[in-house]
C-alpha cells in the first residue's frame, strides 16, 4: 500500500532528496495535527495526564515534522562561494534540532507527570478512549512504516529520527491504552505512572536521535560494507598491487570526498599511471557517487635488496603486539644516501606518549640492522585510516 501511495504522490514528479523528505514532513504533519487535536480533547474531558502527555508528544513530532520540511530545503540548497561543499549537512542539523525539541518535550512530560503523581486526580474511563488510542496506534504504524519505506529510496538521519519516533509513539501509546484500562479496576496511580513512562520513551529515541546526528556532525567510520566494496573495486584493476590509508570525508548524505594511496610498480611511467589514476576515480564517482583523489605510492618490485630488506623489517616488527602492520616501502635518495622509508600501524588505543617511546625502541632496533641504507618511518595509529 505505502508504494502504491507513494507512486501516486510522485508521478510526473522528479525523485529527489527533497522530494522524498517533504512527503514525509508534509504526511507526518497532517497526522500529528489530527491526533494531537483530538487526544487533547479526550485527554482532558476525562481527566488523564498520560492521554494529554500523549497528546503533546503529537505535538513535538509536528515540531519535529517542521525541522524536517525546512532542513530537507536547506539542504538542496546548490553550493555558494562560503560553502562549497554545499548545504547536505544540513540535514543532519535538522535531525539534531529534532532530538532537541524531542527531549525538551520529554522533561516536561516527565515533570508534569510527577506532579499528577505527587496530586492524584481520578480517571474517568469512556468507550470512546480505547477506540482513540487504538486508532492513534494504527496511524503511528502506518507513519513508521511509510518513513521506513521512504528511507529506502535514500538514507536520511531525518527519516531514521522519524521512524524512530513512531515506533516508540506505538508503543508508548499501547502504554497510555493499558494504564487507562486498568485504571477504571485499580485503585492505583497507573496514570502518572504511564506519563512517565511515555516520557522515558521519547527521551531515549530523542537520545539515540542526538547520539546518531552528534556522530554525524563530528565524522566517524563510513560504513564497512561501502569501504569494502570500493576498496575491492580498486583492487580489481590489474595496475594496483595494494592499497591504504582511505579516508572519506562526508560533507552531506549527497557529497563526498575520499583520498587514498595506491601501491603501484614504478616502472610505469607518469602518463601512464595518471592514466589509471584518472579511469579509476571517474568509475568510483559514477558506480559510489564518491570523488575520490588518488595518492600513487611506487614499489620498486625488481630490486631484491629492498625486497629483503622490507622482510627483514617485518620479521622485527613481527615482534611488537601493538605493531599490526608496515606498508609502503619505497627507496628515496638524500644528498646521495639511500633511504627506506615506510609507515608503520599500531593499535589505536596508544597514547601519544606510549608512541614516541616505541618509535625511539625501533629506531634503536633498526640500527642493529647492518645495512647501506638508512631508516625512515612514520607512526600511524589503526582508526586514523582504513586499511586493507
Amino acid at each position: 500500500m505505502n508504494q502504491k501511495i507513494i507512486e501516486l504522490l510522485l508521478r510526473n514528479k522528479p525523485v529527489s532528496r527533497k522530494t522524498i523528505g517533504y512527503m514525509s514532513a508534509i504526511s507526518g504533519a497532517l497526522c500529528n495535527i489530527v491526533l494531537f487535536v483530538i487526544k487533547l480533547i479526550v485527554g482532558l474531558l476525562v481527566n488523564s495526564i498520560a492521554i494529554t502527555a500523549d497528546a503533546f508528544n503529537n505535538l513535538s513530532d509536528l515540531g519535529t515534522n517542521l525541522v524536517s520540511f525546512i532542513g530537507f530545503t536547506y539542504a538542496d540548497k546548490p553550493a555558494d562561494k562560503d560553502h562549497p561543499f554545499g548545504h547536505g549537512r544540513f540535514e543532519y542539523v535538522s535531525a539534531l534540532i529534532i532530538s532537541i525539541i524531542i527531549l525538551v518535550f520529554s522533561y516536561e512530560l516527565i515533570r508534569s507527570s510527577i506532579v499528577r503523581l505527587l496530586n492524584p486526580a481520578p480517571v474517568f474511563f469512556e468507550s470512546f478512549v480505547v477506540w482513540t488510542l487504538l486508532t492513534s496506534i494504527l496511524v503511528k504504524l502506518w507513519m513508521a512504516f511509510f518513513n521506513h519505506r521512504l528511507n529506502t529510496m535514500m538514507h536520511s538521519y531525518n527519516l531514521d529520527a522519524i521512524f524512530l519516533d513512531s515506533i516508540g509513539d506505538v508503543l508508548a501509546t499501547f502504554v497510555v491504552l493499558i494504564s487507562v484500562i486498568l485504571s477504571t479496576f485499580f485503585d492505583f496511580p497507573f496514570d502518572p505512572l504511564a506519563g512517565i513512562g511515555v516520557a522515558l520513551f521519547i527521551g531515549y529515541n530523542g537520545v539515540t536521535i542526538l547520539k546518531n546526528t552528534v556522530n554525524a556532525l563530528i565524522g566517524t567510520r563510513p560504513q564497512s560494507d561501502l569501504t569494502q566494496e570500493m576498496t575491492d573495486f580498486i583492487k580489481g584493476f590489474k595496475e594496483i598491487e595494494g592499497l591504504h590509508d582511505l579516508i572519506i570525508h562526508d560533507y552531506g548524505p549527497e557529497t563526498k570526498l575520499a583520498t587514498i594511496h595506491v601501491e603501484m610498480s614504478c616502472d610505469y611511467s607518469f602518463i601512464e599511471a595518471h592514466a589509471v589514476i584518472d579511469t579509476i576515480e571517474n568509475q568510483v564517482k559514477e558506480q559510489f557517487g564518491i570523488d575520490l583523489v588518488i595518492h600513487v605510492d611506487p614499489i620498486q618490485e625488481k630490486c631484491e635488496g629492498v625486497l629483503s630488506y622490507q622482510q627483514m623489517i617485518e620479521s622485527l616488527l613481527s615482534h611488537y603486539e601493538q605493531v599490526i602492520e608496515a606498508h609502503d616501502f619505497r627507496v628515496v635518495s638524500e644528498r646521495g644516501a639511500p633511504i627506506i622509508v615506510f609507515d608503520v600501524v599500531v593499535q589505536n588505543t596508544l597514547s601519544y606518549k606510549e608512541i614516541e617511546k616505541l618509535k625511539k625502541q625501533l629506531n634503536k632496533d633498526f640500527k642493529t640492522l647492518k645495512s647501506p641504507y638508512h631508516f625512515t618511518f612514520n607512526i600511524e595509529t589503526k582508526d586514523t585510516f582504513i586499511y586493507q
